[in-house]
């Protein structure tokens, strides 16, 4: 299992390298900065099923025990980030908005994630999940935390402030014990290679689902109106899958026509 810690390692250090992180700088309103948040909801909403298919999956007894106190101390966080999602915009986000084209990338990526649990696999190998998914977690917050302390934040977030890293620390036992249980696991050549795999899946699909983040930034920073020109809002609108999928090629065939 020490190779296995060693390539999570490895993947934790490549993801807090992700451009993502670059782009949190602190010289902005915290509002600006976390503009981000709202679409993060699929996964934080699909995070919670994550854990408890997980370990519903588990067979071994202890493994099973190990699985249900991690989803357990989970629990309630994504109260948290509901509560940090009014703070930072004002309002709650609507069912029909995290459905649509500008949250498609965090969907697919939660997708990609819960598809994991619903492979037969090793139970070790979902403790592997767990840790994996920790690992970038640890990454995630550990940033947010230090933005909303230098932006005076605290007092208004739970979710991505020093709330949610006090309450990972009072979780450090058990993470401890965790570790432990990896570190003494022995896996055969092809249980290991099926749990590098694993991780390799799981975070290319985190890495995915931060550059959709970043892309979807970036085109509403260019779309912004110019300053003294009134912005229009209206209800983004939800179209089914097929009709998303025909309205991208058609702009995509409209940018080449321009260009050509």
């Amino acid at each position: 299992m020490k190779e296995v810690l060693q390539h999570i390692a490895a993947c934790e250090a490549r993801f807090a390298a992700h451009p993502f992180f670059a782009d949190m700088r602190m010289d902005r309103p915290i509002e600006q900065v976390m503009a981000f948040a709202p679409r993060l909801t699929f996964w934080v909403m699909t995070f919670q099923d994550v854990l408890r298919l997980n370990a519903h999956f588990i067979q071994d007894a202890h493994l099973k025990a190990l699985a249900t106190r991690h989803h357990a101390e989970e629990g309630g966080h994504d109260q948290w980030f509901e509560d940090d999602i009014t703070a930072l915009t004002g309002g709650s986000l609507s069912i029909g908005t995290m459905y649509g084209r500008a949250h498609a990338k965090t969907r697919d990526a939660a997708y990609a994630i819960i598809s994991e649990v619903y492979r037969p696999v090793d139970d070790r190998l979902r403790i592997v999940l767990l840790w994996a998914l920790e690992s970038t977690s640890h990454v995630f917050f550990s940033r947010t935390a230090i933005i909303s302390a230098a932006q005076g934040a605290d007092e208004r977030l739970k979710y991505f402030s020093d709330h949610h890293m006090q309450a990972e620390a009072q979780h450090a036992m058990f993470e401890q014990e965790l570790a432990a249980e990896l570190e003494a696991m022995r896996l055969s050549p092809e249980v290991r290679a099926d749990a590098l795999a694993m991780v390799d899946r799981i975070y290319g699909a985190f890495d995915a689902m931060f550059d959709g983040l970043r892309i979807n930034l970036e085109r509403e920073h260019a779309e912004a109106p110019s300053p003294g020109r009134q912005a229009h809002t209206a209800p983004e609108e939800v179209l089914p899958l097929e009709l998303e999928e025909d309205l991208e090629i058609i702009v995509l065939e409209e940018d080449e026509a321009r260009a050509a």
